[in-house]
């Protein structure tokens, strides 16, 4: 074989490893983007599921809006509706078979990873219980209980006192009295047997003493409370507010601010999609042009190469 021909074959073999080698990695950045956005459509979506709005027109009315009795006779599981003022958390209340059900199904029972804001299976649905234990997952935007750790902030725990939950047909006033990190296993904080073991004593001077924040004399031994309970950012750590059932209901002044709060969620859920997705692309085209380099340069040698061999002829 003529050595010019086995030079050239040689220097093909190498383009094609070349070209083969780019494109894979080309490919795997691209679906490395891909990937990207969509995990972003994804939390978005999820989001979506969440937002209140979805809920809205369920909401129990002054002039006992038959749209709340409607969700509950679509859904014999809906107990109540719970509201905090100046947050994000304004939802149904169900109760499931067990702990389970709700972390991915809604308030209408369909499938939603978002889940709902759930009484523990062991308490009692018309909340006479000393103690009722609500969950709900954390997330983000003000979404389902994604405010609660906003309580460990001590200006916005003495500036949020208030809130209304709804169940019997009746109105009932929520005073918020203290704010702790718990953990997922404390069996105190997540008693359902509170007046038997432990006693009201017991478990509110267990409370008190694990408390960042604490309001003296507002929970006596005989009021029933509500145990809120949301993921903190260890596995087992857990945002912990712990309010009153009160029959004195109270009024919202933070209307305005949960309207604001809720249209600037919304425009930045939606630049902050645009502004991932804008970034994966750009990191893809700039890599794009690095890994693409070598051959630019590699091609621009060899056109130098045929000019100059066709000089010298």
């Amino acid at each position: 074989m003529p050595h010019s021909l086995s030079r050239r074959l040689a220097r093909g073999a190498l383009r094609l490893a070349n070209w083969l080698v780019d494109g894979i990695v080309l490919s795997v950045l691209l679906l490395v983007v891909l990937f990207t956005a969509y995990s972003v459509f994804d939390n978005n979506r999820v989001e979506g599921q969440a937002s209140e709005e979805n809920f809205a027109s369920y909401r129990p009315a002054e002039n006992n809006d038959p749209s709340f009795e409607e969700l509950a006779a679509s859904n014999s599981d809906v107990v109540g509706w719970l509201t905090l003022y100046g947050t994000g958390v304004d939802y149904p209340l169900v109760q499931g078979p067990d702990n389970e059900k709700y972390l991915n199904t809604n308030a209408k029972g369909e499938f939603a990873l978002s889940g709902s804001l759930f009484l523990d299976y062991r308490n009692a649905r018309d909340f006479t219980d000393p103690s009722t234990v609500i969950f709900g997952h954390h997330m983000e935007n003000s979404l389902m209980f994604g405010d609660l750790d906003k309580f460990g902030d001590e200006e916005f725990f003495w500036q949020h006192r208030y809130g209304n939950i709804y169940y019997g047909g009746k109105n009932h006033g929520v005073e918020i009295c203290a704010y702790l990190l718990a953990d997922a296993y404390d069996e105190v904080v997540y008693s359902t047997t509170v007046g038997s073991s432990p006693s009201m004593a017991e478990f509110l001077a267990y409370l008190k003493a694990h408390a960042k924040f604490w309001r003296d004399g507002a929970i006596g031994e005989n009021d029933h409370v509500l145990v809120l309970s949301t993921c903190g950012s260890g596995t087992n750590d857990r945002h912990i507010v712990v309010a009153r059932i009160t029959d004195e209901t109270y009024e919202n002044t933070f209307t305005d601010e949960s309207v604001s709060r809720t249209l600037s969620g919304t425009a930045d859920k939606g630049l902050a999609l645009w502004a991932k997705i804008g970034i994966g692309l750009l990191v893809f085209l700039l890599i794009a042009w690095v890994v693409g380099a070598p051959s630019r340069k590699r091609s621009g040698n060899n056109r130098r190469r045929r000019i100059d061999g066709r000089d010298r002829g």
